[in-house]
């Protein structure tokens, strides 16, 4: 098991129908119609997101074990990583 525990794909796959929703709602609200290239996209969006969880729970995993601290803090760290690049 790549995570050893069954919550993180579970919180990984749990990101990707936001995703698609503001998607749509980003079309419905800015009165662009669902072409093909609203769907590339809503694709490469919902892919983005994918790779950012997926880079977020890696690095707090990490950062737990190598630290032994609570989750809240290293999830804040690599928050802090994903916006301020170094």
């Amino acid at each position: 098991m790549l995570y050893e525990s069954y919550i993180h794909p579970i919180t990984i796959l749990s990101t990707i129908p936001s995703a698609g929703v503001g998607a749509l709602l980003a079309l419905l609200l800015t009165h662009n119609e669902l072409n093909v290239i609203g769907m590339i996209g809503i694709i490469l969006l919902i892919g983005l997101v994918k790779k950012n969880a997926i880079m977020m729970i890696d690095v707090a995993l990490e950062v737990e074990r190598t630290q032994a601290s609570n989750l809240p803090k290293p999830s804040t760290k690599r928050a802090c990583c994903v916006f301020v690049p170094s």
